[in-house]
């Protein structure tokens, strides 16, 4: 959907100071198949969706954001369709006749009128920022206060559920150079199931590669303690938030009984999350996702959170195409440390991206592109190609 609409002060006279203003906007729903399926602890998908954002500018100037949820509503509540019509509805008159450099008081604004909705903001940031980026010539990370890497380490994740295939899987990714390290999803089988993948895995690899486990908040505590006692035995990196989200002291306890570090992230969605996990102890590793947090700014505030109470950052993902993941790269290399990179690998999932040069994966890392904003360009052709029509 197109809006346009003219600014209400006069802008374009020779003497004119007034600021440059978006004065167009746009949303559209894309559907890409994934390459193969995609495995979720209780859900699959053959196809990520995302809402594309874009802005424009009376001067010219344009930015372009992703926002994304994976396979549907289970995780936040959030859909591509519910984000498409809150954006259009109550966030697309607050960025016509915005300043188009001042992505943080305009995303208060929005914040001051749309309670929550972190994933469609998350989006609307991004297109901000990148617009600012690209007027000013630099990458988004300098205006985070620039660059520590060039690159984010990835994890691929394993999901066939066949034990064979996957060891093959991992074995081209290592191969080509495409992965240092691989997550594998727990819990939709028995444990007893799922400890044979994991030891089978990690026999496999004799070492190459590291290995993660995000059971998805399936466990309960009961179940967690011995599957943490049995997992650390394998030598596996860590476990990835295995109760539910809300059982935050369960958590803890969880962590006091076992030296495998604990990663969470559906439990920390926020700053005041962040500080909630680092005080009862819950964690040692915070997840950052872009989408969950609201945007870059506010994963920004909690990495900066977890490493001040002494928990590693870590780089997750919604399986974004690479605008999303170009925006991950680009916080992802602003943070002075990240030990464990991160697991955004999107492009690599897709079978198809929306941008003209992808993101690029080399050394087993996700390279941060060069250019303003972003550093990548959207390609129009496939935008179209994949735009859902009704």
């Amino acid at each position: 959907m197109n809006l346009q609409s003219t600014p209400s002060v006069e802008i374009g006279s020779a003497e004119s100071t007034e600021p440059d203003r978006i004065d167009k906007v746009e949303a559209v729903i894309v559907d890409i198949p994934f390459r193969r399926l995609q495995r979720f602890a209780r859900f699959e998908s053959r196809a990520q969706s995302s809402l594309v954002i874009r802005l424009w500018s009376k001067d010219g100037a344009k930015g372009v954001g992703e926002a994304v949820v994976p396979c549907g509503p289970w995780w936040s509540g959030d859909s591509v369709e519910a984000m498409h019509a809150t954006f259009v509805h109550y966030i697309m008159p607050l960025l016509l006749g915005a300043k188009t450099d001042a992505p943080g008081p305009t995303m208060h604004t929005i914040d001051k009128s749309v309670r929550g909705n972190h994933f469609v903001k998350a989006g609307v940031e991004m297109a901000l920022l990148d617009m600012l980026g690209r007027k000013l010539g630099v990458p988004i990370a300098t205006l985070l206060g620039g660059t520590h890497r060039s690159s984010c380490a990835v994890a691929w994740p394993i999901a066939s559920g066949d034990i064979a295939q996957d060891c093959t899987e991992m074995d081209n990714m290592l191969e080509t150079n495409r992965a240092s390290a691989f997550k594998v999803k727990m819990g939709a089988l028995p444990l007893s199931q799922d400890m044979e993948r994991i030891e089978a895995y990690m026999s496999h690899l004799n070492g190459r590669a590291g290995l993660r486990v995000d059971p998805n908040e399936a466990w309960s505590e009961a179940e967690a303690l011995p599957a943490m006692v049995a997992l650390q035995a394998t030598g596996i990196d860590f476990v990835e938030q295995p109760l539910p989200r809300h059982e935050m002291a369960a958590m803890a306890r969880l962590a006091a009984k076992t030296t495998l570090p604990l990663m969470i992230d559906e439990g920390a969605c926020s700053d005041a999350d962040t500080l909630c996990a680092a005080e009862h102890g819950a964690a040692q590793i915070l997840s950052l996702k872009l989408m969950k947090a609201g945007g870059i700014l506010p994963s920004l505030r909690m990495a900066n959170l977890a490493t001040t109470t002494g928990m590693s950052p870590y780089m997750g993902t919604f399986i974004e195409t690479s605008l999303g993941t170009a925006a991950a790269l680009q916080l992802a290399c602003a943070l002075p440390s990240l030990p464990f990179g991160g697991e955004i690998i999107g492009p690599m999932l897709m079978s198809d991206d929306l941008v003209e040069t992808p993101i690029r994966y080399v050394d087993g890392a996700a390279q941060l592109p060069s250019g303003p904003g972003l550093g990548i360009d959207l390609d129009e052709s496939r935008l179209r190609q994949f735009q859902r029509q009704n």
